[in-house]
């Protein structure tokens, strides 16, 4: 599959409909063409969940008035693509001295050496799902429930599920909330700010990046720049595997590679048909459109 999605991405044959939605036309020689979604995850997943890996996390908070959430994210960890981080962010040093660091292969966009959560309501998804922290016992989890919202839909929408943003559209959740310091995205989402609480966020080493060189490093780096580190420790691939907890941290990719059917998804009808110039309701009727699990199966 991996290899398939590939083909698919540099024949230009994928479209994206929203964080962590895509569709591509995979195809393989002897095979009848597929539509499939979100290909991708099926060996993102793998490289959290193979026997001997780990991840090394950290739990950490800092004042909200002293480093934005979007400082954070920019310039301590550093962008996406590690090729475009500052030199002096996390991911671009590990990038620079990958080699010195012990890390086997060059750092990219996938394998980008680590991750941090987008936002404050990111930070205790990441939380609740990766250290099964509770909403009454998380900071962030408090001031949700002090602003009304009720336990079910707090729990209902760490999945990012797709919700109403503005008249007749829908998008990610998560994506609302990127970037947002804890006030401002607690006021987003309950319309109720708080008094300039602490940020709070998870942030781990990824499986390829982690070695007692970077461990260090990033260590250093977060606290430089005052970000205090509340716990760390690390979680096996075996343990990731049995819980499921990468399955869960990628949840909206996830169900939409494993879990949900094509017919389940709000597709955006007029980019598919743009896309691969057959309707979404003529590719359905043609039996022709996975997920990628399913995918998996039907092309061997």
């Amino acid at each position: 599959m991996d290899a398939a999605w590939a083909q698919a991405n540099s024949a230009k044959k994928l479209v994206k409909f929203g964080g962590g939605f895509y569709c591509g036309q995979v195809e393989i020689e002897g095979k009848e063409p597929l539509f499939i979604f979100n290909g991708f995850f099926m060996s993102m997943r793998s490289k959290f969940t193979k026997p001997g890996t780990e991840i090394h996390y950290y739990s950490v908070q800092w004042p909200a008035d002293k480093l934005s959430w979007a400082d954070f994210r920019g310039k301590v960890l550093g962008p996406t693509d590690p090729a475009d981080a500052p030199a002096d962010s996390l991911r671009g040093q590990i990038l620079a001295k990958w080699e010195e660091l012990g890390l086997k292969s060059k750092p990219n966009v996938g394998d980008n050496g680590m991750h941090a959560s987008a936002s404050p309501f990111e930070g205790f998804a990441e939380r609740n799902n990766w250290l099964g922290a509770s909403i009454e016992s998380d900071p962030f989890g408090k001031l949700m429930l002090g602003a009304g919202m009720s336990p079910a839909q707090i729990k209902a929408w760490s999945v990012d599920p797709q919700v109403t943003v503005e008249a007749g559209k829908k998008g990610s959740i998560f994506d609302q909330l990127e970037d947002m310091d804890v006030s401002e995205c607690i006021e987003k989402i309950t319309a109720l700010s708080g008094n300039n609480p602490l940020n709070a966020a998870f942030v781990f080493i990824k499986p390829h990046a982690v070695t007692g060189k970077v461990k260090a490093l990033a260590k250093q780096g977060l606290e430089a720049q005052g970000i205090q580190i509340l716990a760390e420790g690390s979680l096996t691939g075996e343990t990731i595997d049995k819980k499921k907890l990468i399955d869960q941290h990628y949840y909206a990719i996830a169900s939409k590679a494993t879990i949900l059917k094509p017919e389940q998804l709000n597709v955006p009808k007029d980019k598919f048909k743009e896309q691969f110039g057959t309707s979404w309701e003529d590719a359905l009727a043609s039996k022709t459109v996975f997920n990628a699990m399913d995918g998996c199966a039907q092309l061997g």
